[in-house]
């Protein structure tokens, strides 16, 4: 037989009642496999080859028969092609290959993360007091990370494939890990603008490595598990928030024992070792070696996908701003360091408890979009306490807490369904289901991301300095609130087209039906 069928999930461009995409199952070509696998990707297959694919087994027709090597429905050479039919799904299993695969994945993206907030509770008072730095340039300095994200992940995306995924990830880390070296021992630079502009420079370059690492593991995430995408995509967010969380703490206890220095030459060396022996034990993932032909615009055009860019980028815009401010505005408190770091730790470990939760749930069919439009909600009501607002009242330590708690576990309902939501729209408007699309998605997904973060930090750095701490997360909280009510607003306009399509296809089913006299 020369051509081989195997049913894969599309999503059907209408939306369903709820403003989701509907899934419905089409057949695709797809070429025979003809290279080998090593034992842990053979069973992988294997027990693919016996579990559902997005909530439905495929059952062959009566003019279909069953590839035995495979598992696939293939058409039968003897019988006209026919769709296939469903079955209720069992649960997909976790292979000996998958899990190590996501372990490794998990400790990569708990040391990033750790090493992007680990300098927030000592290094803006730092800048500040010894190298005479102003907010808006220690703002620069955190949002130059973000810069450098927001440039390369795009560019990452597109060309994944052509680079190597496995090759590009370790790359990355190690890259990372050495920026994060070098900037611990730039506390012996002299103060000034020398001092300002390698800082910047080994954040940037830092940045750079951080994209690598994290839009190939996205994209990896959706190659690898693509029954299981946001319940994957919520473990890693659940070791991203403890790295976030544990970041400061870390820091702020490695700083009270050996210094400026120690924090980061400490991360920064487990890093690199974890890079070196990622090169023996990381899996192999497969890969074409071809760069995305499409443009990346035709992407971001899609209305779903760029309302959720925008929910993403005014999330991190927030999120950004307080690793910038909170540390002074905590300062009025007199804490000392560490007690500041467990502080920072709140929120993060909370979204890293809770997101785990809502990827499964994601998963098993419930609402994303309705979650996203909840959890930024819930975020709106944090940045209008965690100042607070001035009209509701005085600072307190309690009251700022209290915000900080709300803010963990309403940006893990809001963030976690995106990543799933982007990739089920991009099927439904045609692009094929494979790695270039895949890291197309975990391109766009990491530029808006890094670009609202980068803002929150330079600009929200700007706008503080100008109106203070508390009118600034009332700026956030409008912004934030705007973009709910915009998707509100397309959540209700998709589900009137959705009912309207479906009215009109009943009508003509029935037109269909009347008998000719």
């Amino acid at each position: 037989m020369d051509a081989r069928y195997s049913g894969i999930i599309m999503i059907d461009a209408e939306t369903g009642e709820d403003g989701e995409p509907n899934e419905h199952l089409v057949l695709s070509p797809q070429q025979s496999p003809t290279q080998a696998f090593s034992d842990a990707a053979l069973e992988d297959k294997r027990a693919e080859s016996t579990h559902s694919i997005d909530k439905c087994d495929l059952v062959p027709a009566a003019n279909e028969m069953v590839d035995n090597e495979t598992s696939k429905i293939i058409a039968d050479p003897k019988a006209p092609d026919a769709p296939a039919q469903l079955e209720p799904s069992r649960p997909v299993g976790w292979t000996t290959r998958k899990k190590l695969l996501l372990s490794l994945m998990l400790v990569t993206q708990l040391t990033v993360s750790c090493s992007f907030s680990l300098l927030a509770p000592f290094f803006p008072t730092e800048a500040e007091q010894r190298k005479k730095l102003s907010k808006s340039q220690i703002g620069f300095i955190f949002g130059c990370f973000q810069m450098s994200n927001l440039i390369m992940a795009p560019l990452f995306g597109k060309y994944l494939s052509l680079l190597g995924v496995k090759y590009l990830y370790i790359s990355g880390l190690f890259l990372s890990g050495g920026c994060l070296i070098c900037f611990g021992i730039l506390d012996r630079a002299p103060a000034g603008p020398s001092y300002l502009a390698l800082c910047i420079l080994c954040r940037a370059l830092g940045g750079v490595g951080s994209s690598a690492s994290v839009t190939s593991g996205f994209a990896i995430v959706a190659q690898e598990f693509p029954h299981a995408i946001a319940t994957a995509t919520g473990l890693l967010e659940m070791v991203n928030g403890a790295g976030f969380g544990l970041g400061p703490f870390v820091g702020g206890a490695l700083y009270e024992v050996g210094g400026f220095v120690v924090p980061f030459a400490a991360v920064g060396a487990t890093m690199m070792l974890m890079s070196v022996m990622y090169i023996f034990i990381f899996p192999s993932i497969k890969s074409a070696r071809r760069a995305y032909s499409g443009s990346l615009l035709s992407l971001i055009r899609i209305p779903a996908i760029l309302i959720m860019s925008m929910t993403v980028f005014f999330a991190f815009f927030g999120l950004a701003f307080l690793d910038v401010g909170l540390g002074p505005h905590l300062k009025t408190f007199n804490l000392s360091v560490i007690v500041t770091g467990v502080i920072f730790m709140t929120a993060p470990i909370l979204y890293a408890l809770t997101a785990p939760i809502w990827g499964w749930l994601v998963d098993r069919g419930h609402a994303g979009r309705i979650m996203i439009v909840v959890g930024n909600l819930v975020c709106v009501t944090g940045m209008v306490l965690i100042g607070p607002v001035p009209i509701v009242g005085k600072s307190h330590l309690w009251l700022t807490i209290l915000a900080i708690v709300i803010l963990g576990i309403g940006f893990a309902c809001s963030q976690v369904p995106v990543f799933r939501d982007m990739l089920m729209t991009a099927r439904a408007h045609g692009f094929p289901d494979e790695l270039e699309t895949h890291g197309l998605i975990s391109g766009v997904y990491n530029f808006f991301y890094p670009f609202g973060a980068f803002l929150g930090a330079v600009v929200g750095g700007i706008i503080s300095d100008r109106i203070g701490f508390r009118w600034t997360c009332s700026v956030i909280a409008l912004m934030v609130f705007t973009m709910v009510m915009v998707m509100i607003i397309f959540m209700l306009i998709s589900r009137h087209l959705s009912h309207k399509r479906k009215s009109q296809d009943e009508q003509d089913k029935g037109s269909e039906e009347i008998p000719l006299k």
